[in-house]
């Protein structure tokens, strides 16, 4: 049942000019922490993933209708003003005052070009934590370039750890490092606030994307310390084999795992696989005892860690028949129940779908958004028994919370409203319907 009590940043408001992924995943946790987060744009320069995945054909796309933009940005509202104009900027400077928490995932000159640096913030309010994101931080001899998720995953060191020996640097699938640093950034703005709580003070916080990168490069690091080495270069395994075909143990940890790796369940599709790793003794009987004993598996070559990597082809041939025979969940539970850790490769579908751990826990919220209809959205991965994190119904639809932005929390009047519409420094709800429209208007 859910809980009654205020979410933990309720009464929290968040000045938000973030974009792209890293920044609005973390203004993203706020919102669904409580915090009240104003997402600011201007449509001629919105979002870009407001246009990337979005519903419906190019004729049809608008800036509001992308769903991969809704679930970055569910929660939070929306403020349209022009801040290459000093009315703009002078709105921006009232909403500081008003605001906890200013956040921003541009590269390091945007806002002091705006006049809207720290110490300009500080001046308009003492209290405000002012939060950054970007690939290498605000300072140092990189501080004012651009990155994006892949290119600081390649600064940071882990995209030369992934990939086949002898071939390219493969990098990783997903912008990982824009997803994390946005879960990092957040953590960093709860620290400053509850400081702020203590003392008064405001804050400011300066999130490096390679920085957040490198925690997940110490094997790598500590390889170069010890050996002078490479991971990769020492012939890192096909699939996910901990113990390469000449013996050698590769596994971050040092595990000598064996049989690992993705087998191929029935079905064909290209998800349909179901994960191995029998990392002990134990998990090879209860590997045997799943399979049914065959008489393959009492080779007496098969009995210890090192034979068996020694002969894990062999192994492999015989697993793979019968994954072959069953669908991948069958698999996963059958070896499970035996205690032998193994998992189905799930894709998106699977995981909103077929996932019982999932949806018992309820991570998918079902939410009514106005222009994509019913659709499921991703909550947060934690639960407490003294808060609800439910996911607001609420999306930032350009222009769509101007009034209450202006009248209700900076008090103007409605003239001044008004006027500020009539000078162009606003952008109405629900304009432009497609950015050809926009192109029309300007």
């Amino acid at each position: 049942m859910a809980s009654t009590s205020p979410r933990p940043l309720a009464g929290t408001r968040v000045l938000d000019f973030t974009w792209s992924v890293a920044g609005p995943t973390m203004t993203r946790y706020l919102a669904s922490l409580g915090a009240e987060v104003i997402k600011v744009e201007w449509p001629r320069n919105a979002d870009p993933m407001r246009s990337a995945m979005y519903l419906g054909d190019e004729q049809h796309k608008t800036l509001n209708n992308g769903s991969f933009f809704a679930n970055l940005n569910v929660g939070k509202r929306s403020l349209t003003v022009n801040l290459r104009t000093e009315e703009g900027l002078a709105v921006i400077r009232d909403l500081v005052r008003e605001c906890d928490v200013v956040a921003e995932s541009f590269s390091a000159t945007v806002l002091r070009r705006w006049g809207l640096d720290h110490a300009a913030l500080q001046q308009l309010n003492p209290s405000i934590v002012y939060v950054s994101v970007s690939g290498f931080g605000h300072n140092g001899p990189h501080g004012d370039k651009n990155t994006w998720g892949p290119t600081a995953q390649a600064m940071s060191g882990i995209s030369a750890m992934s990939g086949e020996a002898g071939a390219p640097p493969a990098g990783w699938g997903w912008s990982y490092l824009d997803v994390t640093s946005g879960y990092m950034a957040a953590l960093g703005v709860l620290t400053a606030l509850i400081r702020r709580q203590r003392t008064g003070e405001g804050a400011r916080l300066d999130m490096s994307q390679v920085e957040v990168g490198i925690s997940l490069a110490g094997p790598g690091l500590l390889e170069s310390a010890v050996t002078g080495g490479q991971l990769r270069r020492r012939g890192v395994p096909g699939g996910n084999r901990s113990v390469a075909t000449d013996g050698s143990v590769v596994g971050y940890r040092g595990d000598t795992a064996a049989p690992s790796g993705a087998y191929r369940t029935r079905g064909g599709g290209e998800n349909d696989y179901c994960t191995v790793s029998v990392a002990d003794d134990g998990h090879w009987r209860s590997l045997k005892d799943a399979l049914g004993n065959p008489a393959w598996a009492e080779n007496p070559r098969y009995d210890d860690p090192g034979g068996r990597a020694e002969h894990q082809d062999a192994i492999d041939t015989k697993l793979a028949a019968w994954m072959a025979e069953r669908d991948k969940y069958e698999a996963m539970d059958t070896l499970q129940r035996r205690g032998v850790p193994a998992g189905a490769v799930q894709s998106g579908r699977d995981r909103v779908e077929n996932d019982p751990q999932l949806r018992s826990r309820g991570i998918f919220a079902e939410l009514e958004h106005p222009h994509l209809g019913t659709q499921a959205f991703e909550g947060v991965p934690f639960r407490s028994s003294t808060s609800d994190y439910e996911l607001e119904p609420r999306w930032p639809l350009l222009g769509a919370d101007n009034d209450y932005v202006l009248t209700e929390v900076l008090g103007y009047s409605a003239e001044t409203v008004s006027r500020l519409h009539e000078q162009h420094i606003l952008w109405p709800e629900g304009v432009p319907a497609n950015p050809v429209v926009e192109r029309s208007l300007w």
